[in-house]
């Protein structure tokens, strides 16, 4: 019996050395691949800092580079008076960093722009990353929700929860053994209009109690939700509606270089001297 207990420790101790030796390999060298976000995909996430990636774009057969800063945000470390926050089309998915519309408002107004969009955010997440954005001390914070709070998912933004930790060996697993998960038809507008106001509220004040100023933008859609944009009316934002002509052939949520460029500058019509 004293025997057979020490070779099952050796055997236990011998199997958990080996995991955590494959587990530690794995991490050093980065595989797999952890993409281009840090945090929780499933609530709150960010982009990773000092990305240098290029990305594709299935949808028009393209690609484009994505580089971020040390805060995770696209664009140079440069300080900026103006930080455009919101998803992926603020970030500019399928266009170049100065193709997309924070850098084409730097353009109109002549002042040094962030873009702070990460890809999928709405403005549950935009509120939890608040902090973030106060390290990158700008003067003034453009709000630009619309799009993704708008969309529907297997679940409202505020009842989603952190998925839990796992070791990187059965990350591998799974690229390695990959099975199409059964998914669940999206239902629930992902952020309703009421915690939508709620959300840009809270927003706003942590931003102005920061001595910032805040403007909010309604980002353009092919066909908004009449809900949420009444909140932004209430809310004195700025709404902008651009035709079909803005967007991608093939991606009719993301704005053109030509799109990007012409919402830059009816914001920048708005601009208070």
């Amino acid at each position: 019996m004293r025997r057979a207990l020490k070779n099952l420790l050796f055997s236990v101790l011998t199997a958990v050395l080996l995991l955590g030796g494959a587990e530690l390999t794995l991490r050093l060298l980065g595989w797999p691949d952890p993409g281009i976000y840090a945090g929780d995909i499933n609530s709150v996430w960010w982009l990773r800092a000092n990305l240098d990636r290029e990305l594709p774009f299935p949808e028009e057969g393209t690609t484009f580079t994505v580089q971020t800063n040390a805060l995770g945000f696209r664009g140079d470390p440069t300080p900026h008076a103006i930080a455009c926050v919101g998803d992926s089309t603020t970030f500019g998915w399928g266009v170049a960093v100065d193709e997309a519309w924070p850098a084409r408002l730097a353009q109109h107004l002549g002042q040094p722009t962030l873009n702070a969009g990460v890809p999928g955010y709405s403005s549950h997440q935009g509120l939890h990353t608040v902090a973030r954005l106060l390290a990158a001390e700008p003067d003034t914070v453009v709000l630009a929700f619309l799009v993704r709070d708008a969309q529907l998912g297997a679940r409202a933004d505020h009842l989603s929860r952190p998925a839990p930790s796992r070791p990187r060996l059965l990350d591998a697993l799974t690229v390695l053994v990959r099975r199409d998960a059964p998914s669940t038809p999206p239902s629930a507008v992902r952020v309703p209009a009421d915690r939508f106001r709620e959300n840009l509220v809270a927003m706003t004040e942590q931003l102005t109690d920061a001595g910032i100023e805040v403007r909010l933008l309604g980002f353009p859609m092919l066909d908004p939700p009449e809900a949420h944009i009444e909140v932004l009316r209430e809310l004195d934002a700025t709404v902008v509606s651009l035709d079909r002509a803005n967007f991608f052939e093939h991606d009719p949520i993301h704005l053109n270089a030509k799109g990007h460029d012409n919402l830059a500058r009816l914001v920048a019509e708005t601009w208070d001297p």
